[in-house]
């Protein structure tokens, strides 16, 4: 995915960094795991997220949880720093972990939507959403991004649909190759996809995977 990771053997590099992926979406999928999703219907989206956070600590805080947790760090809602903002008027994004193996460290971002009948796919891609990634407000000096989707209406399948037509090659920027796909980071994890979108300022693509999660009351 990567052709270079900072501090790194270059030879392990890439395989260093597509684990990365895998992990900090395993991790992802263990906090959203530990809830009872029918309870997660009629939440907002920081109560979700931080539901999820608090159970990623506590696994990570667990003695018999799997050795490589310990590479790993989470912020819940950490502020994002750029030259245009300080203090309290930092943007936030939802989740964002880190790796203390490498430095700089590699770090990943999450921002989190909720789909249901008043929050739907235009949200999802709007400026407050994937928008946040391709116009470099957020993860500007990361190759990679990822969307999660709280499904709270219809099913998984239903949305990825919805975002999928509402996805414009102009409007958010998809590079040649960066069309809505299907793709496989888990295999615990069923709906993730992959888009990929030009930057501003000259910045490198970013690649954003998607990752839908039911919080249905119907599960």
């Amino acid at each position: 995915m990567r052709s270079r990771t900072k501090g790194i053997a270059p030879a392990k590099s890439d395989e260093y960094f597509q684990t990365f992926i895998e992990h900090v979406h395993q991790l992802v999928w263990h906090g959203y795991s530990q809830l009872k999703h029918s309870t997660l219907s009629s939440l907002h989206e920081p109560a979700i997220s931080g539901q999820i956070c608090e159970q990623i600590e506590k696994y990570m805080d667990d003695p018999k949880a799997s050795v490589w947790v310990s590479d790993y760090e989470i912020h819940d809602d950490p502020p994002v720093h750029d030259k245009s903002r300080d203090g309290k008027n930092r943007r936030r994004v939802d989740i964002k972990l880190a790796s203390r193996r490498s430095r700089p460290r590699t770090r990943f971002c999450f921002e989190a939507k909720c789909l249901n009948k008043k929050s739907g796919a235009a949200d999802y891609l709007g400026k407050d959403g994937l928008g946040q990634f391709v116009t470099a407000s957020y993860a500007a000096t990361e190759s990679h991004a990822g969307m999660l989707a709280y499904v709270q209406s219809e099913d998984c399948d239903a949305w990825c649909e919805k975002i999928q037509q509402k996805v414009d090659n102009k409007k958010h920027r998809l590079s040649d190759a960066g069309h809505w796909k299907a793709i496989s980071i888990t295999r615990v994890i069923q709906h993730c996809y992959q888009t990929i979108h030009t930057r501003p300022r000259k910045l490198p693509n970013v690649v954003v995977l998607h990752t839908l999660l039911d919080c249905t009351s119907a599960n």
